[in-house]
């Protein structure tokens, strides 16, 4: 698999009637890009918590941003991505690209996450390097509680430009629970939370 450097994630609304056709829709788009335009990966589904519950979720990663610009090409022939818009039933309200930082961690080669856990949070430019530390030194913490993959990453776009973004995918919301249950006793992510002010931590349910 190629390296992944940058994120792309897309949030849309949906109406509840529509939902099952886009996702549908989704999965034929994921393999347009993923047959087109390169991505090294592509995951979607909906949010299952938060004050956008129900939105839905999109995500491709790309080894440099030329991926992305050939994607943009795929947009404009792809017979999923025309029929989602064209519906009238979902709307974009936010596409960011994140900057993925250099995290190391060991994914299970036949890893099929259901759930993926996003955590957003501002910090002070001078601890970026501090945060990817922490990070690192939790990953051991994440593994052996059941996470699958964890990248993170910097948001270089939108209303959140600067804002560090950590996404963590679990086979089951039992495995999310008991993550967090032991990083609650950790003291590198007590030190973590010193130095980031994490807004929002949302649940995506992944279907594809």
């Amino acid at each position: 698999m190629a390296t992944m450097n940058y994120s792309v994630i897309t949030r849309a609304t949906c109406e509840t009637s529509y939902k099952e056709t886009a996702l549908e829709l989704m999965g034929g788009f994921a393999n347009d890009l993923r047959d087109q335009a390169s991505a090294a990966l592509v995951r979607y589904g909906y949010f299952g918590t938060g004050p956008g519950a129900g939105d839905l979720f999109f995500v491709q990663n790309y080894q440099d941003l030329a991926g992305f610009d050939t994607a943009q090409e795929v947009y404009a022939t792809s017979s999923s991505y025309n029929s989602f818009f064209q519906s009238g039933k979902v709307c974009i309200v936010l596409r960011n690209i994140i900057k993925i930082l250099p995290i190391s961690f060991q994914s299970p080669p036949d890893a099929s996450p259901k759930y993926l856990v996003l955590t957003k949070g501002a910090i002070d430019p001078a601890n970026k390097g501090a945060a990817i530390d922490h990070v690192q030194q939790a990953t051991g913490i994440l593994s052996e509680h059941g996470a699958l993959t964890v990248r993170y990453g910097q948001i270089i776009t939108g209303s959140n430009v600067g804002q560090l973004l950590l996404a963590v995918s679990y086979p089951s919301l039992d495995a999310i629970e008991k993550t967090y249950d032991a990083l609650n006793e950790s003291q590198v992510f007590k030190d973590l939370h010193n130095i980031v002010d994490v807004n929002r931590r949302e649940i995506v349910r992944l279907i594809g």
